[in-house]
């Protein structure tokens, strides 16, 4: 069972958290990393491993990025028991979540500034805060933008990249004017980085099937709230009938999305990710940051999300 945690944790992630949190230092001074900033990197990726098991368990997640979640694959070496995989991911998360607050242990030695665990602390919080958020009965049957925005600045902007570039711009002693900008830059970064994932999951892929686990288990996201606004009674009659069902077949994962996307939501959040990664452009090319820190916030835009700078929207 170690070693399926072994082979999550080592999954195609882009990693994006450790990079964050050395480009938080980068973004601050020239001179080199403190080598602490490693440790607290690979306890940011274990952290969010904890998190993705979890939150697998609490989806009901059948799939991951194409392969098993932590509760399926311990299931399996054990003649399919749902019920010991379920026990084993509770475990494994929790210990991934151990091996974390080990390597967390290097913000509390005495020379590194307190302000680098308070934005772990409130990082933390504002994880758990947005999975709650997105447990909670929604106004309306499909969510509103205002509710799955909540959650994407819970789970999202603050745990993925505002939080990360807080901790490694503290343990560079940071001001508070670079803290301000870098949050300036988080917020639309890391909601065009939550849109965009949850865009790839309602986009059909040409000549790719499988995936739409986001449609099959109802989220309630910024583009199914959009597509519920502008549907026909026809259109969310169909989206009623098909979105959250765990079983869709192809054919109907196939006419979910084409219904989605004959609303016009999948252009309108298209847009909204190419409006957010210019203003994060822009934010991190005028923050009060090293050269270096903004050579390397502008590369990390695109890094977090890949394909969108050749998009025809974001030449306007």
């Amino acid at each position: 069972m170690i070693a399926v945690l072994r082979a999550f944790l080592r999954g195609r992630g882009k990693r994006v958290r450790p990079l964050f949190c050395h480009i938080g230092w980068r973004a601050v001074t020239d001179a080199p990393p403190d080598p602490r900033l490693v440790d607290v990197g690979v306890g940011l990726e274990l952290l969010h491993g904890h998190a993705l098991v979890h939150d697998d368990l609490v989806d009901r997640s059948l799939t991951r990025r194409g392969g098993p979640p932590v509760h399926v694959a311990c299931a399996s070496l054990h003649g399919a028991d749902a019920w010991l995989g379920v026990s084993a991911a509770v475990f494994l998360g929790d210990l991934a979540a151990l091996w974390a607050e080990e390597l967390f242990q290097r913000l509390y030695e005495p020379d590194i500034p307190p302000a680098a665990r308070g934005h772990l602390s409130a990082m933390r919080a504002q994880l758990l805060d947005g999975q709650l958020l997105d447990l909670a009965e929604p106004s309306q049957r499909f969510g509103t933008v205002p509710e799955a925005f909540a959650v994407i600045h819970a789970k999202t902007v603050a745990y993925t990249v505002r939080g990360p570039l807080l901790i490694g711009a503290a343990m560079a002693g940071a001001g508070p004017d670079v803290n301000d900008a870098l949050a300036g830059y988080a917020r639309p970064l890391g909601e065009a980085f939550q849109l965009q994932d949850d865009l790839e999951d309602v986009a059909a892929v040409p000549d790719e099937s499988g995936g739409g686990e986001d449609l099959k288990e109802g989220k309630r996201t910024v583009v199914v709230a959009l597509a519920a606004q502008a549907a026909t009674p026809t259109q969310r009659t169909l989206m009623t009938r098909l979105l959250g069902r765990a079983a869709l077949s192809s054919g109907d994962l196939a006419e979910l999305r084409a219904t989605i996307a004959a609303t016009g939501a999948v252009e309108q959040v298209r847009a909204m990710i190419t409006a957010r990664r210019r203003a994060a452009l822009a934010q991190a090319a005028r923050g009060p940051f090293t050269e270096r820190g903004k050579a390397l916030l502008t590369a990390m835009t695109d890094l977090a999300l890949p394909g969108v700078a050749d998009w025809p929207e974001a030449a306007v």
